[in-house]
């Protein structure tokens, strides 16, 4: 799904609502960030609707800082994510994407964050990566 196709009320909806995640990841990752490779936090309301994206800096996607980092959000009121990881190349999942998936469910899971949703956003095309373990309960 590319940004075009989203709803018009895509922005009323749960972000990872079958009909817009991969168009709000589409609209999130872009083409520079798939080039040179981004990870984003997809910060949401309870209700699952995007609060804020936010682009991790590079070399932040060990256990250790994810923790840190998602305990901080649950500090400031924030236990709902999803996860979009863009890179080059086609975005069918390779052995790292569900290796930096799995990192990120352990550590959404030892903080009580609940993971929503996980996408790799490859060239000009957008996969859901189903759960390994289902989504982190809170």
């Amino acid at each position: 799904m590319h940004f075009e196709d989203l709803p018009r009320d895509w922005a009323q909806r749960p972000v990872t609502h079958p009909d817009v995640f991969e168009g709000v990841a589409d609209l999130i990752a872009t083409d520079r960030s798939r080039s040179d490779g981004a990870t984003y936090v997809l910060l949401c309301h309870p209700n699952g609707r995007l609060l804020q994206p936010v682009r991790l800096p590079e070399g932040t996607e060990t256990p250790d800082v994810l923790r840190r980092f998602l305990a901080e959000l649950t500090r400031h009121e924030v236990h709902d994510v999803a996860v979009v990881l863009a890179r080059p190349g086609a975005p069918e999942p390779t052995p790292r994407d569900l290796e930096r998936r799995d990192v990120f469910e352990a550590a959404c899971r030892d903080t009580g964050v609940r993971l929503h949703a996980v996408a790799v956003a490859g060239h000009d095309d957008v996969r859901t990566l189903v759960p390994e373990s289902g989504c982190a309960a809170a």
